[in-house]
């Protein structure tokens, strides 16, 4: 576990740490940007709930430039900059990114209802990449066909790391990398992932 960026053709993709990605092709992207430092601006800014850890309003202040555009589901309140809201099926684009708004919701948990968070679909330069956002293993699952998933492993508050094995028999895709753990109590062992899993790729994060 020796580098924070994965590269699939020519799209970059940094673990930042937490639920965090720096996305980077010939746009440069943030999900879900968590406790960040000086890093490069941000042309968009994916937000998939409101929670602290998710919506860190002081990442996106570091992260943001005259025309960068917050993308987030409503309930989420982003004042000050250029937002678009997006609805669960909504595909939109914008700077030259298609971006899709997939479920994302816990199953026997109380704090992600669903229809309150998304999960994103990203398609950079025909490079598809699922960020399941805070989420159970969900039958939804089952339509996503995308290049690389990123998906949470910590438990607590999502898919713990044996259901997201699970989850990995679902989704169609290339590569799976695992993330919301190592943070805020949450642990899981990412190697344990790649054991289970044939195509996973461990990142490390790139903020400590």
């Amino acid at each position: 576990m020796t580098e924070s960026t994965f590269k699939y053709e020519n799209v970059e993709i940094t673990w930042l740490k937490h639920a965090g990605f720096r996305i980077k092709d010939s746009v440069l992207i943030y999900i879900d940007p968590y406790e960040v430092k000086e890093l490069e601006k941000a042309d968009l800014i994916l937000v998939t709930h409101d929670h602290f850890d998710h919506l860190d309003v002081k990442s996106i202040r570091l992260l943001a430039k005259s025309d960068t555009v917050i993308v987030h589901p409503k309930g989420c309140v982003v004042e000050g900059y250029k937002t678009h809201e997006i609805s669960i099926g909504e595909t939109v684009n914008i700077k030259g990114v298609e971006i899709k708004a997939v479920p994302s919701y816990n199953v026997d948990k109380p704090y992600h209802k669903k229809g309150c968070c998304v999960g994103y679909i990203v398609n950079v330069d025909g490079v598809k990449i699922y960020h399941a956002g805070d989420t159970d293993r969900i039958p939804e699952m089952k339509e996503i066909e995308v290049d690389i998933a990123l998906l949470p492993i910590g438990g607590t508050y999502t898919m713990d790391l044996n259901e997201a094995v699970e989850a990995t028999k679902d989704i169609k895709a290339k590569f799976f990398i695992p993330m919301h753990y190592g943070e805020l109590g949450l642990k899981a062992d990412p190697e344990e992932f790649k054991a289970k899993v044939k195509n996973a790729v461990i990142l490390k994060p790139l903020l400590s």
